[in-house]
Parts: structure tokens; sequence; C-alpha cells
């Protein structure tokens, strides 16, 4: 049975992300257009989120929790992964994986992520907006997954779970309705290019927002217009920038 067409939301991001003053703006964000997309449950475990929201504090509460992890035989300390599911309209899961520093001493990018049913109660892009501004991005996307896409085996499935792959050296499987590519991506957007081409785009802190349509629901109403300007945006991308 193919599955039923959902948003796919997915920031990467190098910036500290445990501070709760990020945590309440996620929040935040969470209840505009009419609390649509508010928790029900929260959890640390994005795959069993059974524990119900009591608020802001609760919230907080999960938001900062430390975790210690053995691995190599040192003991580091994290702060663990904040997770949160809503059953009635307009269903949604989603986590963020906050941003840490490896033995190493590297950076390892933090993420949010939201898989939901589909809603012309939300307003998609500004709340993709809001999060590059909350999540300073290294990459982004925001896709509209509807029966053309889920009807085939994509080359690269990263693309339809919102994956950018390795967390050091990440990949862009594909190109999303709207994408941003933040600081060592943007010297490869074509940005120019990509405005006369008639592309929605706008620079956004160190990096780029560029959409292929102006509606999300472009890509419901006419999927092979879609698929078509994609490729035509690609064309502004060095070869080998996406993965498919």
């Amino acid at each position: 049975m193919t599955p039923q067409p959902y948003i796919q939301i997915s920031l990467r991001t190098k910036i500290e992300t445990d501070g709760w003053d990020v945590g309440r703006k996620l929040l935040a964000s969470l209840y505009v257009d009419s609390s649509f997309l508010a928790p029900e449950y929260v959890s640390h475990n994005a795959d069993k989120v059974t524990e119900p929201f009591e608020g802001e504090l609760h919230a907080e509460r999960l938001w900062s929790e430390k975790i210690c992890i053995r691995a190599n035989g040192t003991l580091s300390e994290l702060v663990d992964n904040f997770a949160w599911k809503r059953k009635r309209s307009v269903r949604n899961t989603g986590y963020v994986s906050h941003t840490i520093r490896n033995i190493r001493n590297q950076i390892v990018p933090g993420g949010v992520h939201l898989n939901s049913k589909f809603s012309e109660k939300i307003e998609w892009f500004q709340l993709f907006k809001t999060w590059c501004e909350i999540f300073p991005p290294q990459l982004g996307m925001l896709h509209y997954f509807t029966e053309p896409e889920l009807g085939v085996h994509e080359v690269n499935e990263s693309f339809q779970i919102g994956s950018f792959n390795a967390a050091l050296k990440p990949d862009i499987p594909n190109v999303g309705w709207a994408m941003f590519y933040g600081n060592e991506f943007a010297e490869k957007v074509d940005a120019e290019g990509i405005f006369r081409a008639g592309f929605p785009i706008e620079k956004m802190g160190d990096g780029y927002l560029v959409r292929v349509t102006e509606s999300i629901q472009d890509v419901a109403r006419d999927f092979e217009l879609f698929a078509e300007r994609r490729i035509e945006l690609k064309g502004f991308f060095p070869s080998g920038f996406f993965l498919a």
C-alpha cells in the first residue's frame, strides 16, 4: 500500500542547541496556526513518545536533561534528545537532536525534524523560515511528499526521511520544495542565475533559502510541472552536488 502524503522538515545546525532559550522558541513555533501542531506527548525517544505533555515547564525539564554514555572507554555527558507527538489534527511527530563535540573536539551538528500530515491550516513555509531563524542551518529542507514520489523507490531513501546522511560530511540527496543552503554550501548557490530564472530565493544569515515554486501546494496540484522546475533548478548547481 502506498504511504499517505506527508510533510517533512529537516534542518542540520552547528549552533549550541541545549539552552532553553532555543527550546522555548521551538515550542512557541508549534503553537502558531491555532496550535494545530502543539505537542500532546513528549519523550527523549522519537520512536516511543508516550508521556502526556504537561506544559512549558515539562518541556524545559526534558530539553535540558543530560545522559552519560561510554564510548571507547571514555565517559561523556550529553544532552538527551527532545521528541514530541500529536495524535489529533494535525497529526505529527518531531524531535531535536542536540549539537555536541566529539572526542576530537569537532562539532557534530544537531538537528530538528518534523514529519506531519499535510494541512492547509498550517503555513508550512513560515514554520520552516522560523526554524531557520531559531536553528541557523548548515542544511535544511521542507518537502511535501505526494503519491508520485511515494509510489516509486528512491535511489537514495534519505530524501524521503529528511536525512543528510553522515553528520560530519553531509550529503544532499535531492531538492525539496524549499531548501536552505548554509555556510559551506552557500558558495555553490548561483543566486543571480536562480533569481533570473524565476525561482523564489532569499538571503538569510550566511545562507540562501530557495524554493522550486511559490506555493508548496504546487507539488500536489501539478507534480509534473514541479518536477520539471526542480530539474531546471538543479542546473544552477555544480554536477554531483545532489545525490539524485
